[in-house]
């Protein structure tokens, strides 16, 4: 059994709007209405947890929870202080019998039924695997100050998105690990708690237009990003 959980419990304080950016209009949908919606419908895909603020389960049962048309599970998990709190609270309702658990944001609506093959298909194999680009940009390590001291080499760095899927073992291990531990910088994905606790992570090639959908610049590219899927349609 595979399952899904869908991050969704942001404040999206950088969208600067009025709502989470989750529940934002995007041609005639709530964002991540559009990423359940694929979710549900990909086949691999046998249950899907959707973490949201507990305030907000009101605008999600108006936006999102109608319009969600599928014979699968869809739970609700209430999100934490931060991202790994959220998802541990939804890891928590994923059923006894799946064996893999893919984390997905609930902004990041463009990503393909293929980057779910191909994620899942890694993690059957190893720990874990994970989805990104190369990075196009030169990065540059600073300091507090603002100084460079490092410029790391561009060809072995790799712009990491979602999905992500894991052995649900190994994820959960990795989040014991991580709730004893003193030595963790607060992480900004599960990847990185799976590598902390010794798993072996894979890494997939995915698209550019997979974008997480965090600033009012990203929902214009969303936009064209849309039009240009229905063009191709």
């Amino acid at each position: 059994m595979i399952s899904a959980i869908v991050v969704a419990a942001g404040k999206g304080t950088r969208m600067n709007a009025e709502i989470n950016k989750q529940f934002i209009d995007l041609e005639g949908k709530a964002i991540v209405l559009r990423t359940i919606e694929k979710l549900v419908k990909d086949y691999l895909i046998d249950e899907v947890v959707v973490v949201i603020v507990k305030e907000e389960e009101a605008i999600y049962n108006e936006k999102v929870k109608p319009y969600i048309v599928t014979d699968k599970k869809v739970k609700l998990a209430y999100g934490g202080k931060e991202r790994i709190d959220s998802v541990k609270n939804g890891l928590a309702l994923v059923d006894e019998s799946s064996e893999i658990v893919i984390i997905h944001d609930g902004v990041r609506p463009f990503f393909s039924s293929q980057d779910i093959k191909a994620v899942i298909e890694g993690a059957a194999q190893f720990d874990g695997c994970i989805i990104g680009v190369p990075v196009k940009d030169t990065i540059k390590v600073v300091d507090k100050n603002g100084f460079v001291f490092d410029t790391p080499d561009r060809a072995s760095l790799f712009a990491v998105h979602t999905p992500q899927a894991f052995k649900k073992k190994a994820l959960i291990d990795a989040y014991k690990n991580y709730e004893t531990s003193s030595t963790y910088n607060l992480p900004t994905d599960d990847a990185s708690l799976v590598e902390h606790n010794k798993g072996r992570i894979k890494t997939v090639i995915g698209s550019y237009d997979n974008i997480k959908i965090t600033t009012k610049e990203d929902l214009v590219f969303a936009k064209a990003i849309l039009h240009k899927y229905k063009e191709e349609e």
